[in-house]
């Protein structure tokens, strides 16, 4: 294993070094066009913010590298937890994308934020001396050689978090098998999103002893976020519909058409049925409220129905189904007036869907009956609400499959099951009200799986 690591290091070198002038003219190039170069180009060169020595040497350091906004978001309760249990650690954070050290900056309790050096010798070295680690953690599968062998040069224990290998990419390690698996085995612990993963991990070539079932970390974080949500805002958290009503989260354009239609053709059965539409943008706003307004919806004698639907946007700063102490009874009488007189609340304002799931009775994920693949279907389970979702699921199908196997969700492959399941859960209210707890269920189960091997996680730093 040790001279693979030293083949891998001075073929990794030698590779840089030609590939050097390219990488080079590639930077200029967008520089020239006025294009960011990948962030803080300081940063990227290895001046990244330094921890004093006499902070380095009094507290440990625990150096977190994470890259998508999913990835930062999925460790702001870990980030708590280290600064809980050690007041004095210090928490440094790197990432690799403008909108992820945004997020970070904006949602993280860390010491430190940073963009991730480039994974050259010098570069690296110089952020290793400037961050002074005594432990590594990294999220999903961000594996950089240099990086890692930096971290068993310098005798650092390194851990990798919510590890997964997925189905695509399996092939695509076992191909070069002779370069991950001595680098997989750099690590401490690998702390696996699934059983499943941790078998690929293990016909890797890692260690049984390295391996350990973290389950999905972003379900003790949806959690917590719930939990401090009604805390915070319980008001905001109390206002429920006296009507069934449907909610479909993130919807994309191609697939407005798909629910809308659903809506109309269950209207005439049941007629106190309500909509909410979140889409995932706001560019196409137009064409949903044109579409909405050409709704025909009929009622029960078959006469032609006018759609009356409440925009909530920029322009209505305050949740209009919210109660606040101060102004319970307007606020009520706001909150009947969007749900009594609409069919159909249309939301085109950022960051409010979390506070939508209490309101629905079932949940469609957008972005599956288009070629998208899906999003978040956590925060519907964590709301104890039964989800549907179509044929493209591709971005969730590890949760999806779960939520599944748990008799949690509802996989639909056209509109007329997606018609035919929403029937049955709106004609059986014990069954709807079964399928969100059996969501809940799994997902508060998981997130103490989660929690256990957070603790364990935490003795080792």
């Amino acid at each position: 294993m040790q001279f693979q690591l030293i083949f891998i290091f001075i073929v990794y070198q030698i590779l840089q070094i030609i590939l050097l002038p390219f990488f080079l003219i590639y930077l200029l190039v967008r520089k020239l066009k006025g294009k960011s170069v990948f962030g803080n180009f300081w940063e990227r060169k290895g001046f990244v913010p330094k921890v004093s020595k006499t902070l380095s040497s009094q507290n440990k350091v625990v150096w977190i590298h994470a890259v998508s906004v999913g990835e930062i978001l999925s460790i702001q309760n870990l980030i708590d937890q280290i600064k809980t249990k050690d007041k004095n650690a210090i928490c440094y954070v790197t990432t690799g994308t403008p909108t992820g050290k945004k997020m970070a900056q904006k949602n993280l309790n860390a010491d430190f934020i940073s963009f991730l050096p480039f994974d050259f010798l010098f570069c690296m070295f110089l952020a290793f001396k400037r961050i002074k680690p005594t432990s590594i953690i990294i999220i999903e599968a961000e594996i950089w050689p240099n990086f890692l062998l930096l971290s068993k040069w310098f005798k650092i224990p390194t851990f990798l978090l919510n590890a997964r290998i997925s189905t695509r990419s399996k092939n695509k390690y076992h191909k070069l098998k002779f370069i991950f698996k001595p680098l997989f085995n750099i690590f401490n612990l690998i702390f696996t999103q699934s059983e499943d993963d941790k078998i690929n991990f293990k016909s890797l070539g890692i260690k049984a002893g390295k391996l350990k079932v973290l389950g999905n970390i972003k379900t003790l974080n949806v959690l917590v976020k719930k939990e401090e949500s009604i805390k915070k805002n319980p008001e905001e958290y109390s206002f429920r519909p006296e009507h069934p009503t449907l909610l479909v989260g993130s919807v994309h354009p191609g697939e407005l058409d798909v629910y809308l239609n659903l809506y109309k053709n269950l209207k005439t059965k049941f007629p106190d049925l309500k909509l909410i539409l979140a889409p995932r943008h706001f560019h196409w706003k137009q064409e949903l409220i044109n579409k909405i307004e050409s709704l025909n919806l009929k009622n029960k004698t078959e006469r032609t129905q006018k759609i009356k639907y409440f925009m909530w946007d920029e322009n209505i700063p305050a949740t209009p189904f919210a109660l606040r102490r101060s102004e319970a009874t307007s606020r009520r009488v706001i909150a009947k007036t969007v749900f009594d007189q609409n069919d159909i609340l249309l939301v085109c304002k950022l960051g409010e869907l979390f506070k939508l799931y209490q309101l629905c009775d079932i949940f469609y994920l957008g972005g599956t009956f288009v070629p998208v693949g899906g999003h978040n279907l956590l925060e519907p389970a964590v709301w104890a609400k039964p989800s549907m979702i179509g044929p493209h699921y591709q971005n969730c199908k590890d949760i999806a499959d779960q939520l599944e196997k748990h008799n949690a969700l509802f996989k639909t492959s056209s509109e007329d099951e997606l018609l035919q399941k929403t029937i049955l859960l709106l004609e059986n209210k014990t069954l709807c009200n079964q399928t969100g707890k059996n969501a809940f269920d799994w997902l508060k189960n998981e997130s103490i799986n989660v929690q256990n091997n957070l603790d364990f996680l935490l003795q080792k730093l």
